[in-house]
């Protein structure tokens, strides 16, 4: 960033396709990567749009590996510091590339001016990082989340980062004690390993002050489970995405008794609106929800090479349309109801996923959980469907019990009318978003064994 180029993180996990997709649309010209991954780059080859002569690959290691070069040997002198050109403020300093949830991922082109924005409204609306402050990241730079809040706020503030490749407990565990971590970044899957964890109360966790929880909802009763194992904790729970550098709101100040619902506040420098499916603005005194659009100096260039999805995401005006329905209170806290195109439709009443999820986990069987919509014509109507970790020896026996269970916790329209499919594990992005295209390809798919369903259905 410094050297006035832009930055393209990839995801370790990408399959060949993948990279050679980002490769392509970001229109790269120079390779950094670890010599672990060559064969994946090599694999990615034959689909890339350019060739990649070995000089214009550079590995990140000490040890050269012909015909390549290290970062060492591509370091110059020492120079002095160069103040940064205010022209180059508006600059495409980061590309990082949207979790791709509907179609092929997009580069999101974020500025210098809108880091640097991010890291100052964090500070403000957050807390301000201290020399002194051990902060742990394992979240991938890749994703924005990692990069900018683990990695560049902390260097702004001169707080250390201690960086783990990947989430493992033991050695999270280990790194909290060692490092005296003061602050964690997190998203709601480590959350559930952790409590599920033999391994916690072994280790001096007493250092850890603050976790920010991210990417992701973070559901209430995680975050009060969270905070009686580790009481000395505050979780914030953050929101955002890539497009607006990432934050948007946060609990600055942790749990607000009544309000464990809710992202926070909205950080200084945005401007909200909430807007209703006619296009008229919501009424936030009625308890009125809309699609939250926010314009601010974080929010992003635009996509790159995509001015059609450019022009679908930021309206006129500047405001960019987030995709989530939320509600806002007197006090301006947000809360989030679900993303617009995944709620469940059924028979005219609204469900939201992220609701059902968080009442499922709360079932002492359910160790991760899954919600979609799945249409049936014979009644013209979405049903809820989940898929479910369970415990226990018998399957179909606990997911009979956990679809009598929610009857008795929710409403009609919210029973698990579409059934419970039993897996091994819910499939997630890096940055832990359950990804529910995926689980509705399986319900269109229709071959899997679906436990619980209703004999009868009636209105």
């Amino acid at each position: 960033m410094a050297a006035g180029v832009t930055l393209s993180p990839a995801n370790a996990g990408y399959t060949p396709a993948e990279l050679a997709h980002q490769v392509n649309d970001s229109g790269a010209s120079l390779i950094f990567l670890a010599p672990s991954h060559l064969a994946l780059f090599d694999k990615a080859r034959p689909l890339l749009k350019r060739s990649f002569s070995p000089d214009r690959i550079v590995l990140l290691s000490e040890n050269p590996t012909s015909p390549y070069k290290t970062i060492y040997d591509i370091l110059g002198p020492k120079i002095t510091t160069q103040h940064f050109d205010r022209a180059d403020a508006g600059a495409t300093a980061w590309l990082c590339y949207s979790s791709g949830t509907t179609g092929l991922p997009k580069g999101v082109m974020t500025s210098h001016f809108n880091i640097t924005s991010q890291i100052q409204a964090g500070n403000v609306g957050f807390q301000r990082m201290r020399p002194g402050d051990a902060v742990l990241a394992f979240i991938p730079y890749s994703h924005i989340y990692g990069a900018v809040i683990g990695l560049l706020q902390p260097i702004s503030q001169g707080a250390a980062t201690v960086v783990l490749p990947r989430f493992d407990e033991v050695p999270v565990l280990k790194a909290i004690e060692k490092f005296k971590i003061t602050l964690g970044l997190f998203v709601p899957p480590v959350f559930i390993v952790l409590l599920n964890s033999p391994h916690v109360k072994k280790y001096d966790l007493s250092s850890l002050k603050t976790i920010m929880s991210g990417a992701a909802p973070l559901s209430a009763e995680l975050l009060h489970a969270f905070t009686a194992l580790i009481p000395q904790c505050r979780i914030i729970q953050a929101y955002g995405m890539t497009e607006t550098s990432p934050n948007i709101a946060n609990m600055h100040r942790g749990i607000s008794v009544g309000r464990e619902y809710s992202v926070g506040r909205l950080l200084p420098g945005f401007q909200a609106r909430l807007v209703k499916e006619d296009g008229e603005d919501a009424d936030s005194s009625k308890g009125e929800a809309g699609e939250l659009w926010v314009r601010g100096p974080c929010v992003m260039k635009g996509y790159h090479n995509n001015p059609a999805a450019t022009n679908d995401t930021i309206a006129p005006g500047g405001w960019l349309k987030t995709g989530d329905v939320v509600t806002r209170d007197a006090d301006g806290w947000i809360s989030v109801v679900d993303r617009k195109k995944e709620l469940i439709k059924y028979k005219g009443f609204q469900v939201a996923p992220a609701e059902m999820e968080g009442l499922l986990i709360q079932h002492q069987d359910v160790l991760d959980a899954g919600v979609v919509g799945v249409y049936d014509p014979k009644q013209a109507t979405e049903l809820v469907r989940a898929y479910l970790v369970l415990g226990g020896e018998d399957k179909e026996k606990v997911a009979q019990d956990v679809a009598s269970w929610v009857t008795q916790q929710a409403a009609k329209a919210k029973h698990l009318s579409g059934g419970i499919v039993v897996l091994d594990a819910i499939p997630k992005s890096p940055s832990g978003k359950i990804l529910r295209k995926l689980l509705r390809e399986r319900a269109k798919n229709d071959t899997d064994t679906v436990f619980a369903m209703p004999r009868t259905a009636k209105l």
